[in-house]
């Protein structure tokens, strides 16, 4: 009798979180969007900070107070000769501050309609309308390219900032320092102000004209959206660029955070709301919209997503009650009876009790064996590389193509396997290589294959056609953008070992950790 095939072990990888499950989970769980006709554009969505939590929507003549429990218009503030922007709250909830186009700036209480103070000072629209920190002052951006400080007391302007040189389109506050404050401008720039010295402390290139701002509670970290992309920056390193994010298609017009600063969202005109980890900024779920996004507002612990659309839309989403109804809950214990009864009569068998003398029969099951496998049993080494770089495979369990390489590596029919390879399987090997030829797990086997690889195809890599020759200088960018990499890291690791080393001095303790360099560095940099 024959022994049982050994079929091929999926390569084990570095242990995984489930917070990306649990964040789809999570953001799955508001509830189908409740959508509402507005008379234009919804260029501003805000929510009042304390309770009713009512979200304050701007479009075209008028800000609309809703009532979340209800999605009706609670307050109407109309007094605008023109079209509105920028409404906010105070941090209180009990004043509300918007501009608009005929170069106002108008402050409301919300338990009426009339302003209460109108500042003028700006010559044009004016888009971007905040209040400080201290309560006491407001900020206001206009397209005349300026910035003003208003008391709120007096209608004077306390401060005056010049520095943009198109308009100013987006802006905040930090909320460690009363005296910073943030603003975006489609000259490509992001500028913080100081109230203290009248002048700008800061300034950073976005590269594209700036929709929106934001910066971390802390205040030592900013985000910039414009263009397709998001860029973070260190304030603390005199605007140092730490990350860019480019997972639109279309203009980023708004940002926010989730309740407890652990999420960004972002919106765009290319109809999504994409949700980062901000440990990493990856994508953790995408939520689709009809309609280009303009602004986006999210209620405390994350139970409304508010979304404004160019198309006049608005967009309400509210989290599921856990909490259940006195008959849903009747219903379920009824329906759990009725599964129980059936289940009582399927699983009577168990208690049947064989005889002694009762022969039993097993039944056999056919070895059910995967692709790669049913080759590697008749030593179709190349069929079995090629099973294994089947789209499905790679890009769902790339660590069992790994596993089947590294098979091959056993056998040593690597390069047989990777020799007299067209021009569609190689280009479909070349891609698995640029994908995962970095990941620390698969990169001491990817190596090795990617260098027989370049020695196989290099002498015939002139005669091959463009597309194949691009992906060879891929591989090669890669490799060596990884090597530069990893060069940087040692020379960090060799940093920190002398601090930790002169802290241990200081402490009578000579005991050193080694640094914990990854096997796979050495690789690349020789191969480099």
């Amino acid at each position: 009798m024959s022994s049982r095939f050994k079929t091929v072990d999926p390569l084990p990888t570095l242990p995984t979180t489930r917070k990306s499950l649990d964040d789809v989970q999570y953001w799955k769980g508001l509830q189908f969007p409740i959508t509402i006709k507005e008379f234009g554009a919804v260029t501003d969505v805000a929510f009042q900070p304390a309770e009713p939590h009512y979200f304050a929507v701007t479009s075209s003549t008028r800000v609309e107070l809703y009532d979340p429990n209800s999605n009706e218009v609670a307050k109407t503030f109309s007094r605008f000769h023109n079209v509105a922007y920028g409404a906010s709250f105070r941090s209180d909830g009990k004043l509300l501050v918007a501009g608009n186009e005929d170069t106002q700036v108008r402050l409301f209480d919300v338990e009426g309609r009339v302003p209460l103070r109108i500042f003028k000072g700006h010559t044009r629209p004016v888009h971007v309308t905040k209040f400080c920190n201290d309560m006491k002052h407001i900020f206001s951006a206009s397209d005349d390219k300026t910035v003003r400080v208003w008391d709120v007391a007096t209608e004077q302007t306390l401060h005056q900032f010049e520095g943009h040189n198109d308009y100013i389109r987006s802006g905040c506050t930090s909320k460690t320092c009363e005296n910073l404050i943030v603003t975006g401008s489609y000259d490509h720039t992001v500028k913080m102000f100081d109230t203290r010295s009248d002048e700008c402390s800061l300034s950073v290139n976005h590269g594209c004209p700036v929709e929106s701002v934001l910066m971390f509670p802390s205040g030592s970290v900013l985000l910039s959206a414009g263009g397709s992309s998001i860029k973070v920056w260190d304030v603390l390193s005199g605007g140092k660029l730490l990350a860019t994010v480019s997972h639109h298609h279309k203009t980023v017009t708004c940002m926010t955070f989730n309740h407890d600063y652990t999420r960004l969202l972002s919106g765009g005109l290319d109809r999504h709301v994409k949700v980062y980890d901000v440990a990493n900024y990856q994508v953790v779920h995408n939520i689709d919209y009809p309609g280009p996004i303009l602004s986006m507002a999210i209620s405390n612990e994350d139970k409304t997503l508010v979304v404004g659309m160019a198309d006049k839309m608005l967009s309400i989403r509210h989290r599921k009650q856990a909490c259940k109804t006195d008959d849903l809950l009747a219903d379920e214990n009824e329906l759990s009876r009725k599964k129980r009864r059936q289940r009582s009569v399927f699983m009577q068998g168990q208690k049947f009790v064989p005889n002694p003398t009762d022969i039993v029969v097993m039944h056999k099951h056919k070895e059910q064996l995967e692709k790669y496998d049913h080759y590697f049993r008749k030593f179709e080494h190349s069929k079995a590389l090629d099973a294994a770089l089947v789209a499905r495979v790679y890009s769902n369990t790339p660590e069992v193509t790994v596993a089947v390489m590294q098979e091959l590596i056993r056998r040593d029919t690597i390069r047989a396997a990777l020799a007299g390879r067209d021009e569609k399987k190689l280009l479909v090997l070349m891609k698995f290589l640029c994908r995962y030829i970095t990941k620390i797990s698969f990169a001491p086997i990817l190596l090795d294959v990617a260098e027989m690889v370049i020695d196989i195809y290099s002498d015939t890599l002139d005669e091959a056609t463009l597309v194949v020759q691009n992906m060879f200088q891929r591989l090669r960018d890669i490799i060596r953008r990884e090597a530069r990499l990893q060069r940087d890291m040692n020379k960090l690791m060799g940093c920190m070992e002398t601090i930790l080393t002169a802290s241990n001095i200081a402490n009578k303790s000579t005991v050193t950790p080694d640094p914990i360099v990854p096997k796979a560095a050495n690789q690349i940099n020789a191969f480099s």
